[in-house]
Protein backbone atom coordinates (compact mmCIF):
# COMPACT_ATOMS: atom_id res chain seq x y z
CA UNK A 1 0.00 0.00 0.00
CA UNK A 2 3.27 2.15 0.67
CA UNK A 3 4.13 2.18 -2.58
CA UNK A 4 0.40 3.05 -4.31
CA UNK A 5 0.63 5.73 -2.51
CA UNK A 6 3.53 7.02 -4.42
CA UNK A 7 1.51 6.32 -7.59
CA UNK A 8 -1.09 9.41 -6.46
CA UNK A 9 1.13 12.36 -8.09
CA UNK A 10 -0.11 10.68 -11.53
CA UNK A 11 -4.14 11.85 -11.15
CA UNK A 12 -3.61 14.90 -9.44
CA UNK A 13 -0.69 15.98 -12.03
CA UNK A 14 -2.79 14.66 -14.97
CA UNK A 15 -5.69 16.74 -14.02
CA UNK A 16 -3.85 19.46 -13.49
CA UNK A 17 -2.27 19.37 -16.61
CA UNK A 18 -5.59 18.31 -18.75
CA UNK A 19 -6.97 21.37 -16.95
CA UNK A 20 -4.20 23.70 -18.02
CA UNK A 21 -4.41 22.89 -21.44
CA UNK A 22 -8.36 22.76 -21.56
CA UNK A 23 -8.09 26.51 -20.62
CA UNK A 24 -6.73 26.92 -23.75
CA UNK A 25 -8.08 24.39 -25.56
CA UNK A 26 -11.90 26.62 -25.03
CA UNK A 27 -10.88 29.49 -25.64
CA UNK A 28 -8.73 29.07 -29.05
CA UNK A 29 -11.82 27.36 -30.26
CA UNK A 30 -14.01 30.40 -29.15
CA UNK A 31 -11.89 32.46 -30.85
CA UNK A 32 -11.97 30.75 -34.10
CA UNK A 33 -8.14 29.26 -33.83
CA UNK A 34 -8.01 25.94 -35.70
CA UNK A 35 -7.10 23.17 -33.02
CA UNK A 36 -5.58 20.38 -34.97
CA UNK A 37 -5.32 17.98 -31.60
CA UNK A 38 -6.69 17.79 -27.86
CA UNK A 39 -4.48 14.95 -26.55
CA UNK A 40 -4.26 13.91 -22.85
CA UNK A 41 -0.73 12.24 -21.63
CA UNK A 42 2.51 11.85 -24.49
CA UNK A 43 3.01 9.76 -27.22
CA UNK A 44 3.28 6.89 -28.28
CA UNK A 45 -0.78 6.70 -28.76
CA UNK A 46 -3.09 4.28 -27.55
CA UNK A 47 -6.24 5.66 -29.60
CA UNK A 48 -8.19 8.53 -30.92
CA UNK A 49 -10.87 9.98 -32.70
CA UNK A 50 -11.96 13.18 -34.83
CA UNK A 51 -14.96 15.14 -33.99
CA UNK A 52 -15.57 18.76 -35.29
CA UNK A 53 -11.98 18.48 -36.56
CA UNK A 54 -10.25 18.03 -33.91
CA UNK A 55 -8.10 15.26 -33.14
CA UNK A 56 -8.40 13.75 -29.27
CA UNK A 57 -5.87 11.39 -28.60
CA UNK A 58 -5.32 9.48 -25.23
CA UNK A 59 -1.72 8.37 -25.37
CA UNK A 60 0.64 6.46 -22.71
CA UNK A 61 2.77 8.33 -20.82
CA UNK A 62 -0.35 9.86 -18.06
CA UNK A 63 1.52 13.04 -16.72
CA UNK A 64 0.36 15.62 -18.87
CA UNK A 65 -1.28 16.81 -21.83
CA UNK A 66 -0.70 19.18 -24.70
CA UNK A 67 -3.30 21.09 -27.68
CA UNK A 68 -1.71 21.88 -30.99
CA UNK A 69 -3.17 24.62 -32.75
CA UNK A 70 -3.10 25.34 -36.70
CA UNK A 71 0.64 27.48 -37.79
CA UNK A 72 1.71 28.56 -33.59
CA UNK A 73 4.09 30.76 -35.13
CA UNK A 74 2.99 30.91 -39.10
CA UNK A 75 0.73 33.34 -39.46
CA UNK A 76 0.65 32.68 -43.26
CA UNK A 77 -2.96 31.08 -42.44
CA UNK A 78 -5.84 32.88 -41.47
CA UNK A 79 -7.27 30.48 -38.80
CA UNK A 80 -3.72 29.96 -36.94
CA UNK A 81 -2.87 30.91 -33.60
CA UNK A 82 -0.08 32.96 -35.10
CA UNK A 83 -2.59 34.72 -37.55
CA UNK A 84 -5.20 36.15 -34.39
CA UNK A 85 -4.51 39.60 -33.01
CA UNK A 86 -2.30 40.40 -30.03
CA UNK A 87 -5.46 40.50 -27.82
CA UNK A 88 -6.93 37.15 -28.99
CA UNK A 89 -3.16 35.32 -28.54
CA UNK A 90 -2.82 36.89 -25.38
CA UNK A 91 -5.79 35.76 -23.85
CA UNK A 92 -5.22 31.88 -25.25
CA UNK A 93 -1.77 32.23 -23.41
CA UNK A 94 -3.55 33.39 -20.05
CA UNK A 95 -6.35 30.66 -20.32
CA UNK A 96 -4.43 27.72 -18.84
CA UNK A 97 -3.25 30.00 -16.02
CA UNK A 98 -6.45 30.86 -15.45
CA UNK A 99 -7.74 27.24 -15.63
CA UNK A 100 -5.21 26.50 -13.26
CA UNK A 101 -6.10 29.10 -10.58
CA UNK A 102 -9.77 28.23 -11.04
CA UNK A 103 -8.87 24.54 -9.75
CA UNK A 104 -6.82 25.96 -7.27
CA UNK A 105 -10.11 27.54 -5.88
CA UNK A 106 -12.23 24.63 -6.65
CA UNK A 107 -9.82 22.12 -4.90
CA UNK A 108 -9.42 24.75 -1.99
CA UNK A 109 -13.11 24.97 -1.16
CA UNK A 110 -13.86 20.81 -1.58
CA UNK A 111 -11.50 21.10 1.46
CA UNK A 112 -13.34 23.16 3.19
CA UNK A 113 -16.34 21.93 2.86
CA UNK A 114 -15.37 18.38 3.34
CA UNK A 115 -13.74 19.01 6.53
CA UNK A 116 -10.62 21.91 7.17
CA UNK A 117 -8.82 21.12 10.35
CA UNK A 118 -10.35 23.49 13.24
CA UNK A 119 -7.41 25.02 15.42
CA UNK A 120 -9.86 25.76 17.92
CA UNK A 121 -11.09 22.25 17.64
CA UNK A 122 -8.30 19.74 18.36
CA UNK A 123 -6.88 16.29 20.38
CA UNK A 124 -4.62 16.31 22.52
CA UNK A 125 -2.71 13.16 21.27
CA UNK A 126 0.52 11.37 22.70
CA UNK A 127 3.36 11.89 20.32
CA UNK A 128 6.17 9.88 22.91
CA UNK A 129 6.31 8.33 26.10
CA UNK A 130 9.61 8.10 27.97
CA UNK A 131 10.61 4.82 29.24
CA UNK A 132 10.41 4.75 32.83
CA UNK A 133 8.34 7.89 33.60
CA UNK A 134 5.02 7.47 35.06
CA UNK A 135 3.41 7.85 32.13
CA UNK A 136 4.95 5.04 31.04
CA UNK A 137 4.85 2.78 34.63
CA UNK A 138 0.76 3.62 33.82
CA UNK A 139 0.92 1.65 30.54
CA UNK A 140 0.40 5.23 28.37
CA UNK A 141 1.52 4.70 24.84
CA UNK A 142 1.91 6.69 22.10
CA UNK A 143 -0.69 8.02 20.02
CA UNK A 144 -3.51 7.56 22.73
CA UNK A 145 -5.72 10.49 22.45
CA UNK A 146 -6.49 12.38 26.09
CA UNK A 147 -9.83 12.77 26.37
CA UNK A 148 -10.38 13.86 30.21
CA UNK A 149 -8.43 14.88 33.42
CA UNK A 150 -10.26 13.57 36.72
CA UNK A 151 -13.34 14.10 34.22
CA UNK A 152 -12.22 17.47 33.14
CA UNK A 153 -12.08 17.28 29.28
CA UNK A 154 -9.01 18.07 27.65
CA UNK A 155 -9.60 20.69 24.24
CA UNK A 156 -5.95 21.85 24.35
CA UNK A 157 -2.81 21.30 24.92
CA UNK A 158 -2.12 24.11 27.31
CA UNK A 159 -5.29 22.87 29.65
CA UNK A 160 -3.69 19.39 29.85
CA UNK A 161 -0.32 20.92 30.95
CA UNK A 162 -2.18 23.25 33.34
CA UNK A 163 -4.51 20.85 35.25
CA UNK A 164 -1.50 18.55 35.39
CA UNK A 165 0.58 21.33 36.62
CA UNK A 166 -1.69 21.49 39.63
CA UNK A 167 -1.83 17.96 40.36
CA UNK A 168 2.12 16.96 41.44
CA UNK A 169 2.47 14.58 43.43
CA UNK A 170 -1.26 13.24 43.49
CA UNK A 171 -2.71 10.46 41.91
CA UNK A 172 -4.66 12.05 38.54
CA UNK A 173 -7.47 9.31 36.23
CA UNK A 174 -6.72 10.09 32.67
CA UNK A 175 -9.05 8.75 30.14
CA UNK A 176 -7.78 7.96 26.95
CA UNK A 177 -8.76 6.89 23.80
CA UNK A 178 -6.91 3.92 22.49
CA UNK A 179 -8.09 2.48 18.65
CA UNK A 180 -11.44 3.98 19.42
CA UNK A 181 -11.91 2.60 22.92
CA UNK A 182 -11.94 4.65 26.23
CA UNK A 183 -9.70 3.62 29.01
CA UNK A 184 -8.96 5.16 32.07
CA UNK A 185 -5.50 5.14 33.78
CA UNK A 186 -4.26 6.12 37.33
CA UNK A 187 -0.75 7.93 37.62
CA UNK A 188 0.99 10.75 39.75
CA UNK A 189 2.75 13.42 38.14
CA UNK A 190 5.90 14.25 39.70
CA UNK A 191 7.08 17.24 41.19
CA UNK A 192 10.62 16.75 40.54
CA UNK A 193 11.98 15.07 37.52
CA UNK A 194 14.79 15.04 34.78
CA UNK A 195 14.90 17.92 32.35
CA UNK A 196 13.17 18.24 29.51
CA UNK A 197 10.44 15.17 30.65
CA UNK A 198 7.88 16.70 32.32
CA UNK A 199 5.66 15.49 35.38
CA UNK A 200 4.44 12.48 33.05
CA UNK A 201 7.36 12.10 30.76
CA UNK A 202 5.26 12.25 27.78
CA UNK A 203 5.63 14.43 24.37
CA UNK A 204 2.93 15.88 23.50
CA UNK A 205 1.26 17.07 19.86
CA UNK A 206 -2.33 18.24 19.16
CA UNK A 207 -4.33 17.40 16.27
CA UNK A 208 -7.15 19.23 14.26
CA UNK A 209 -10.47 18.12 14.34
CA UNK A 210 -11.48 18.42 10.02
CA UNK A 211 -14.60 20.77 10.84
CA UNK A 212 -16.86 21.53 7.32
CA UNK A 213 -17.99 24.48 5.78
CA UNK A 214 -21.51 25.64 4.41
CA UNK A 215 -21.03 26.23 0.08
CA UNK A 216 -20.60 29.96 0.33
CA UNK A 217 -18.16 30.24 3.24
CA UNK A 218 -16.30 27.19 1.51
CA UNK A 219 -16.18 29.01 -1.41
CA UNK A 220 -14.91 32.57 -0.05
CA UNK A 221 -12.17 30.28 1.91
CA UNK A 222 -10.92 29.04 -1.43
CA UNK A 223 -10.69 32.28 -3.03
CA UNK A 224 -8.86 33.58 -0.24
CA UNK A 225 -6.09 30.86 -0.11
CA UNK A 226 -6.06 30.47 -3.78
CA UNK A 227 -5.33 34.36 -3.91
CA UNK A 228 -3.37 33.64 -0.65
CA UNK A 229 -0.55 31.09 -1.99
CA UNK A 230 -0.17 32.90 -6.03
CA UNK A 231 0.97 36.42 -3.48
CA UNK A 232 3.07 33.97 -0.27
CA UNK A 233 4.60 32.66 -4.52
CA UNK A 234 6.55 35.95 -5.26
CA UNK A 235 6.76 37.27 -0.47
CA UNK A 236 8.21 33.95 0.12
CA UNK A 237 11.77 34.67 -1.73
CA UNK A 238 11.87 38.05 -0.60
CA UNK A 239 10.84 36.78 3.32
CA UNK A 240 14.11 34.01 2.77
CA UNK A 241 16.56 36.62 1.49
CA UNK A 242 15.63 38.98 4.76
CA UNK A 243 15.71 35.39 7.03
CA UNK A 244 12.20 35.53 7.77
CA UNK A 245 11.70 32.18 7.05
CA UNK A 246 13.77 29.12 6.30
CA UNK A 247 15.13 29.04 2.17
CA UNK A 248 14.05 25.03 2.73
CA UNK A 249 10.46 26.81 2.93
CA UNK A 250 11.07 27.90 -0.72
CA UNK A 251 13.11 25.80 -2.36
CA UNK A 252 11.47 25.06 -5.57
CA UNK A 253 10.82 20.79 -5.88
CA UNK A 254 10.31 18.72 -8.90
CA UNK A 255 8.77 15.30 -9.90
CA UNK A 256 10.05 13.43 -7.04
CA UNK A 257 9.39 16.07 -4.41
CA UNK A 258 6.04 16.15 -5.96
CA UNK A 259 5.87 12.77 -5.74
CA UNK A 260 6.20 12.48 -2.07
CA UNK A 261 4.28 14.74 -0.84
CA UNK A 262 1.25 13.61 -2.92
CA UNK A 263 2.20 9.63 -0.75
CA UNK A 264 2.43 11.49 2.25
CA UNK A 265 -1.28 13.03 1.64
CA UNK A 266 -2.29 9.95 0.42
CA UNK A 267 -1.50 8.08 3.31
CA UNK A 268 -3.01 11.00 5.42
CA UNK A 269 -6.21 10.31 4.14
CA UNK A 270 -6.09 6.91 4.51
CA UNK A 271 -5.26 7.22 7.87
CA UNK A 272 -7.60 9.98 8.86
CA UNK A 273 -10.55 9.28 6.66
CA UNK A 274 -10.09 12.98 5.57
CA UNK A 275 -10.08 14.41 1.96
CA UNK A 276 -8.53 17.77 3.27
CA UNK A 277 -5.00 16.57 2.40
CA UNK A 278 -5.36 15.40 -1.04
CA UNK A 279 -7.57 18.60 -1.97
CA UNK A 280 -4.83 21.38 -0.33
CA UNK A 281 -1.65 19.70 -1.96
CA UNK A 282 -3.79 19.22 -5.44
CA UNK A 283 -4.93 23.43 -5.04
CA UNK A 284 -1.21 24.47 -3.72
CA UNK A 285 -0.02 22.39 -6.96
CA UNK A 286 -2.79 23.71 -9.59
CA UNK A 287 -1.43 27.59 -8.06
CA UNK A 288 1.86 26.79 -8.35
CA UNK A 289 1.38 25.98 -11.85
CA UNK A 290 -0.65 28.93 -12.73
CA UNK A 291 2.44 31.66 -11.48
CA UNK A 292 4.76 29.40 -12.97
CA UNK A 293 3.30 29.36 -16.45
CA UNK A 294 3.14 32.71 -16.35
CA UNK A 295 6.87 33.57 -15.68
CA UNK A 296 8.58 35.14 -18.33
CA UNK A 297 10.60 32.49 -19.37
CA UNK A 298 10.69 31.38 -23.51
CA UNK A 299 9.01 27.90 -23.78
CA UNK A 300 6.31 28.81 -20.60
CA UNK A 301 2.96 30.55 -21.82
CA UNK A 302 4.68 34.04 -19.86
CA UNK A 303 7.71 33.68 -22.16
CA UNK A 304 4.95 33.66 -25.43
CA UNK A 305 3.04 36.48 -23.52
CA UNK A 306 6.21 38.22 -23.63
CA UNK A 307 6.88 38.50 -27.09
CA UNK A 308 3.40 39.39 -27.49
CA UNK A 309 4.21 42.33 -25.08
CA UNK A 310 6.89 43.53 -27.59
CA UNK A 311 5.29 43.29 -30.21
CA UNK A 312 2.85 45.98 -29.02
CA UNK A 313 5.55 48.01 -28.13
CA UNK A 314 7.83 47.43 -31.26
CA UNK A 315 4.37 47.40 -33.71
CA UNK A 316 5.83 44.38 -35.39
CA UNK A 317 6.49 40.78 -34.13
CA UNK A 318 9.81 39.30 -33.73
CA UNK A 319 10.29 36.49 -36.62
CA UNK A 320 8.48 33.36 -36.44
CA UNK A 321 12.07 31.80 -36.72
CA UNK A 322 14.09 33.92 -34.34
CA UNK A 323 11.02 33.17 -31.49
CA UNK A 324 10.87 29.71 -32.21
CA UNK A 325 14.57 29.09 -31.91
CA UNK A 326 14.22 31.29 -28.75
CA UNK A 327 11.89 28.98 -27.17
CA UNK A 328 13.65 26.16 -28.45
CA UNK A 329 16.72 27.36 -26.72
CA UNK A 330 14.55 27.91 -23.93
CA UNK A 331 12.97 24.69 -23.50
CA UNK A 332 16.46 22.90 -23.37
CA UNK A 333 17.37 25.45 -20.62
CA UNK A 334 14.39 24.52 -18.87
CA UNK A 335 14.64 20.69 -19.30
CA UNK A 336 17.62 20.83 -17.37
CA UNK A 337 16.78 22.77 -14.75
CA UNK A 338 14.31 20.42 -13.81
CA UNK A 339 16.86 17.28 -14.24
CA UNK A 340 18.68 19.46 -11.60
CA UNK A 341 15.90 20.39 -9.08
CA UNK A 342 15.13 16.38 -9.53
CA UNK A 343 18.51 15.64 -8.55
CA UNK A 344 18.18 17.58 -5.64
CA UNK A 345 15.35 16.03 -4.23
CA UNK A 346 16.56 12.65 -4.43
CA UNK A 347 19.82 13.95 -2.55
CA UNK A 348 18.08 16.50 -0.29
CA UNK A 349 14.29 14.99 -0.23
CA UNK A 350 11.69 18.08 1.08
CA UNK A 351 10.73 18.34 4.58
CA UNK A 352 8.05 15.69 5.37
CA UNK A 353 4.36 17.29 5.99
CA UNK A 354 2.52 16.90 8.84
CA UNK A 355 -1.21 17.70 8.17
CA UNK A 356 -2.06 17.90 11.75
CA UNK A 357 -5.61 15.44 11.13
CA UNK A 358 -5.67 12.19 13.17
Amino acid sequence: MEILNYLAIIPILGFLMIAHEFGHFIVAKRSGIVVEEFAVGFPPRLFSFNKGGVQYSLNLIPLGAYVKMLGEEDPSDPGSFAAKSKRTRALVLVAGSAMNFLVAILAFSLAYASGWPDPNNVQVEIAEVIAESPAASAGLQSNDVILRLDGAPISSLERFREQSAQKLGQPVRITIDRGGQEIDVVTTPRDQYPEGQGPLGIRLRARANPVPHGPVESLAFGVQRSVGIVSYTFIAPVMALRGQISPDVVRPIGLPGMTQVAAEATKAVLTSGWWFPVLLITGAFSAGLAVANMLPLPALDGGRLLFVAIEAVRGKRVSPEREGLIHLVGMAVLLSLMVLISFNDFVTPPMSIDFGIR
